[in-house]
């Protein structure tokens, strides 16, 4: 019988997302702790390889996106896959026509459950939507195993998949704490051209879809900083299509004052933003993990989080937790742990052990149990 097991890890690329480093810190943990396996790795084509020299690793280039409509209606045909004792997709979709069985994780249901939360953009909302609600459900329908990132997500896949909850196994993402430690971080002077010298300043990290409830969070800012030149936020936000109250925001001049906006920085950069930032402001409406915070835990970041389910599951009592619709509520978290250094500490204190609660070889460990589970069921 076959012992391949199929990961489609076409979203390692240069430029990587969330799911990216997902699928990256996974196959890295995973191959080796899996030694009576066999991986086939699907990149993207001209993409480096993600395992070189291991002899239970073959790699194979598809086209498209772990997302695109290609995956769905052409990779199923792949006879790799078809010749396979099991598939992961690790970003919510699979192809139609697997003959293997899959697993599939899932990051979240926003586009299903809460899609005005996902864009600001109607005809993109309804698109997504349709597209998403119709793949996800077949997904979760067809899986023998569903992983979810999150107590939060597998709450979500309960509340909208009821008869399919007994699938759901729960497997945290990991923080890499050699990439996001204190000592790798560079001088604050390596950010000057980004922050002007002398400047404190927060941080926002996050695209800019309605959950991660940016115009609020600057409002807040506002409101806590007052007339006050010295503190400054940094808003490192990738470019979303439609966002019109974010745009009106950013034109008044109390805003701009206190904004520095950047669509992209280097991961150097990003690690060394964090390191001297006073706070990381993340005061989602909807997440279904929230790696930043876990990321600004693991350099003694402290972090303004929210109610929202999966940021109180990840951060627990390693963060403020304002009502994200409350910008009163915001502004104050913000003057709290900007001014009192004990609460600071505390809160430093606290993430510094929270983050030993996730790591990658957990993840791929408990991932690993999930294919054993669903190979034992065929």
């Amino acid at each position: 019988m076959s012992r391949s097991i199929v990961i489609d890890a076409r979203s390692v690329v240069a430029h990587r997302s969330g799911i990216g480093n997902y699928v990256e810190a996974l196959v890295r943990h995973l191959v080796p702790a899996a030694p009576e396996l066999d991986f086939l790795l699907l990149r993207g084509p001209g993409s480096a390889p993600l395992v070189e020299g291991h002899p239970n690793v073959r790699e194979l280039e598809f086209p498209g996106e772990t997302k695109s409509v290609k995956t769905v209606f052409q990779l199923g045909r792949a006879h790799p896959c078809a010749d396979a004792a099991l598939y992961h997709s690790p970003a919510d979709l699979v192809p139609l026509g697997l003959a293997a069985p899959f697993v599939v994780t899932i990051h979240d249901l926003m586009w299903v459950e809460a899609r005005r939360l996902a864009s600001a953009f109607l005809p993109v909302r309804w698109a997504n939507g349709a597209w998403y609600t119709w793949n996800i459900g077949r997904a979760v329908r067809g899986a023998r195993r569903v992983i979810a990132i999150s107590e939060a997500t597998r709450r979500a896949i309960e509340r909208v998949y009821p008869e399919h909850a007994h699938k759901v196994r729960v497997v945290h993402h990991g923080v890499d704490r050699g990439r996001f430690d204190p000592e790798r971080a560079r001088e604050r002077a390596f950010i000057d051209d980004l922050v002007p010298p002398g400047t404190s300043y927060s941080l926002c990290v996050g695209q800019g879809s309605p959950y991660k409830n940016h115009p609020r969070i600057l409002r807040a800012f506002v409101r806590a900083v007052g007339d006050r030149d010295d503190h400054k936020l940094v808003l490192v936000r990738r470019f979303s299509r439609v966002d019109d109250e974010m745009n009106r925001l950013l034109r008044q001049p109390e805003v701009r004052r206190v904004v520095i906006e950047l669509s992209h920085v280097t991961d150097a950069q990003l690690i060394t933003l964090y390191r001297h930032a006073r706070m990381l402001l993340f005061a989602s409406l909807y997440e279904g993990f929230g790696m930043p915070a876990l990321e600004a835990m693991s350099v003694g970041l402290p972090v303004v989080g929210s109610r929202a389910e999966a940021v109180r599951e990840v951060t627990g009592d390693a963060a403020l937790h304002p009502d994200p619709e409350d910008e009163g509520a915001i502004a104050q978290a913000i003057r709290d742990l900007d001014e009192r250094a004990d609460l600071r500490e505390h809160i430093v204190q606290a993430g510094l052990r929270r983050v030993s609660d996730f790591s990658w070889q957990r993840c791929a460990d408990q991932t690993l149990e999930v294919y054993r589970e669903a190979l034992a069921e065929g």
